[in-house]
């Protein structure tokens, strides 16, 4: 749980006439991440070579086109068996031009029916044009329109003193007619002015007799697209499951190919080389015994190289995982510290916002938040803007790990606003258990012994993390800052009680004793350099008094803009609404700045002053080769138990 999960590096020769199934299964079971044969492996082995992935690359832009222009229907699973079957049933359909055909003819349509709307809306805003547009437009003039604007005077005028031309005015728009060889000094004009010219089309006929044919002609078009495309429906209802089932086999075969560069092969054997969970290997020989009836060497092999992370953690703490790998994914030889993460973020964030009304707000903003990413409306009435900015900046999954992670957050900020007696800053006819403006020495005592206890925790884990991994001298150099850590704390309190630190102290002589040893420890292990972080140690402990930081300025602040508010209530009619509106976005800014400097600052406190006593990082994500399947079933993998 703490470690992530134990992964070995493995060999698995088998017979050639396994690979494809082989390969199959490997995938079915996701446990293998396949990787490049070894030096050794390749000085005895050539690269494996398959003749048919041309073809099947072949036939799968052929299914894809076809899966893309049909209509989605309910897909069925199919009982394909091999490749053989794909390409025998992919040629039994005979639809390929027939369906292309039928979205050309759609796209036709649709050019004709843009085209209607397109002269429409131009003419609909020369409704009071009385005579027939053959007039606008031949075989020396063209006309145009633009609508009213408040800089439209300056760019009328430029024109009738540049060009020689005929004004009309139209109701919302002006029309213009001009001889062809001054379209382009127009045009110029135009872009100077910010005016946007519309091109009236060349048709004949009044505006009436447009309108009647074009309403006609979209009328008509229309029943034509019903037409073919109850025909495409047709065609899809018999084909589009049959489609969908050939295409993903397709796809499951190019990524198989995907991985024939990394394996090895003789004229009789395959050779594959990749990292596994041990704890896998039992069900992936049970997998190939039954394959291959027993005739496949899968070894371990002895290597030097940093194998791959796969994270295990419990369901309740998954989420986090998130944030760790934002950070740094851990490498496979060290702690996880995603459970540590998962317990102290919520605390650190709820405690600097402690307060039960911005909580309760948190909380309500995440669920709606995670609801709407998740059951996103029909059109959205947030600012297109905005919504454009979020998404650059993140992405809709990210979105909703935050939202989450600051849910257990929101409730302990709950907790602790209704022992505070904290409400949006007001307090409720009762006594607080503990009243946060009062009590700044206590909190700030309470923030330094969290640092101390964070630090020193920090620095025990790294102990463990260098012995796990043999590391003697680096697990001496991590108890020897604790000791240091611990050295300074006593003579800190000490200074703080205006306590004696002269050697009548016998707490003051141990905590020098005990830098003094710390320092002799770290010397040996890190060298004289390493003297440099002492200042760094005592300020990652002070550094957790921003948790009472912050949560003084929420407090206070909040206190501050119900005091305007509530004395702005004797005044006049103007001072209430004063009052009222330094109110809405007082509260609305103090509310913003707690939910980022609770979760910048509570993150941070995790990255630099935690992570760094232990936590190295670095590490790559176990990616094995997997088979994803939603349509056709697994082959070989039915029976077998996964976990």
């Amino acid at each position: 749980m703490f470690l992530p999960s134990k992964i070995e590096k493995v060999r698995l020769i088998l017979p050639k006439i396994y690979y494809d199934t082989a390969i199959t299964l490997l995938g079915e079971l996701g446990f293998l991440q396949i990787e490049v044969l070894e030096s050794e492996s390749k000085k005895v082995l050539k690269d494996f070579k398959e003749i048919e992935y041309d073809k099947i690359n072949r036939y799968s832009q052929k299914i894809r086109s076809l899966e893309s222009n049909l209509i989605k229907q309910k897909s069925k699973n199919m009982n394909i068996k091999n490749l053989r079957q794909v390409f025998h049933e992919t040629d039994k359909i005979k639809i390929y031009e027939e369906v292309n055909e039928i979205k050309k003819e759609e796209e036709k349509i649709n050019a004709s029916i843009k085209e209607s709307n397109s002269i429409l809306e131009i003419i609909n805003l020369m409704k009071d044009f009385k005579h027939d547009l053959k007039i606008l437009n031949g075989n020396r003039v063209e006309s145009f329109i633009f609508k009213k604007t408040k800089e439209d005077d300056q760019f009328i005028e430029k024109i009738k003193k540049e060009i020689d031309c005929e004004f009309n005015e139209l109701g919302t728009v002006y029309m213009v007619t001009i001889e062809k060889h001054n379209k382009e000094k127009l045009a110029n004009l135009a872009n100077k002015g910010a005016i946007n010219l519309i091109k009236i089309p060349n048709i004949t006929g009044k505006i009436e007799e447009i309108t009647n044919l074009q309403q006609a002609n979209i009328k008509k078009e229309k029943e034509k697209f019903l037409t073919i495309n109850n025909k495409l429906e047709k065609l899809s209802k018999k084909y589009y499951a049959i489609v969908v089932n050939l295409k993903e086999y397709l796809d499951i075969e190019i990524k198989k190919s995907s991985i024939i560069p990394r394996i090895g092969a003789t004229d009789y054997i395959t050779v594959i080389e990749g990292w596994v969970e041990s704890k896998k290997i039992p069900v992936l020989e049970e997998g190939l015994n039954g394959l291959t009836s027993d005739r496949f060497i899968l070894e371990k092999i002895k290597t030097t190289e940093e194998p791959p992370t796969k994270m295990e953690n419990p369901v309740s703490f998954k989420l986090y995982e998130f944030f760790i790998k934002f950070y740094s994914i851990p490498r496979s030889s060290e702690i996880d510290p995603t459970i540590f993460f998962g317990i102290a973020f919520p605390i650190f964030f709820g405690l600097m916002v402690g307060d039960a009304g911005y909580g309760a707000t948190f909380l309500l903003l995440s669920f709606w938040v995670i609801h709407r990413i998740k059951h996103p409306p029909k059109k959205s009435h947030l600012p297109r803007k905005l919504s454009k900015f979020v998404k650059t900046i993140i992405s809709k999954n990210s979105l909703v790990m935050i939202m989450k992670a600051i849910i257990p957050g929101s409730i302990i900020a709950i907790a602790l606003g209704i022992i505070f007696n904290e409400y949006f800053g007001f307090a409720l006819p009762y006594t607080s258990l503990f009243n946060v403006t009062k009590n700044v020495s206590t909190l700030l005592l309470i923030s330094g012994w969290i640092g101390v206890a964070m630090v020193s925790f920090g620095f025990v884990l790294g102990a463990i993390n260098a012995l796990y991994n043999k590391k003697i001298k680096k697990a001496i150099g991590r108890i020897g800052w604790l000791l240091v850590a611990w050295g300074i704390v006593i003579v800190g309190l000490a200074v703080l009680h205006k306590e004696s630190i002269g050697f009548s102290n016998l707490e003051a002589v141990g905590s020098y004793v005990a830098i003094v040893i710390g320092i002799a420890l770290v010397l040996r292990s890190e060298g004289t350099q390493s003297l440099m972080e002492i200042p760094s140690v005592i300020s990652h402990i002070l550094s957790y008094t921003r948790l009472v930081g912050i949560l003084l300025a929420s407090v206070i602040l909040a206190q501050v803009i119900n005091l305007i508010f509530v004395s702005s209530l004797s005044g006049s009619i103007l001072f209430i609404i004063g009052g009222v509106i330094i109110l809405v976005f007082g509260q609305l800014f103090n509310i913003v700045i707690a939910l980022f400097e609770g979760g910048i600052q509570g993150a941070r406190l995790i990255y630099v002053e935690f992570f760094s006593k232990f936590f190295d990082g670095n590490g790559n994500l176990f990616k094995p080769f997997k088979i994803e399947r939603k349509n056709t079933a697994n082959v070989y993998v039915k029976n077998l138990k996964k976990n």
